[in-house]
């Protein structure tokens, strides 16, 4: 059995720019109200935590142009969670939500080509099944 040695470090920048970037994107910030005054310092309530969103899942295109990746957000009041399927160029860029909010869709996988990327999605409240863009 032939042994392949693999360089991840190629790989590991765009994903920790998917990580850092989603973070930054959807940190939550404490308004000026909430903060006080002077050298007070503002304090985090378990709503701020819930309006973080989990990073999982990253999946590289074939190419390694593209990572495609979910981010699951809890939902307080309706007691629930929501992960959509989004994607971003593995040089950097704009992240581009592929999957319709409000329906919550995971696991993203790419075809052996790069031409497809399929993910499981349950929609019109049916059971789980695989979609294709």
């Amino acid at each position: 059995m032939k042994v392949t040695q693999v360089n991840i470090r190629p790989i590991l920048l765009p994903i920790t720019y998917v990580y850092l970037s989603t973070w930054l994107l959807l940190a939550p910030t404490v308004p000026a109200s909430e903060a006080g005054s002077g050298t007070d310092t503002a304090r985090l309530a378990i709503d701020h935590l819930f309006q973080l969103g989990s990073v999982s899942d990253p999946q590289i295109s074939p190419e390694g142009d593209w990572i495609a990746y979910t981010i699951t957000r809890l939902d307080l009041q309706k007691d629930k969670s929501l992960s959509r399927v989004w994607m971003v160029p593995a040089t950097g860029g704009e992240p581009v939500a592929l999957s319709a909010a409000g329906q919550s869709s995971s696991h993203p996988r790419w075809s052996p080509d790069g031409r497809y990327l399929a993910f499981l999605s349950a929609r019109n409240k049916d059971k789980s099944q695989v979609w294709r863009l």
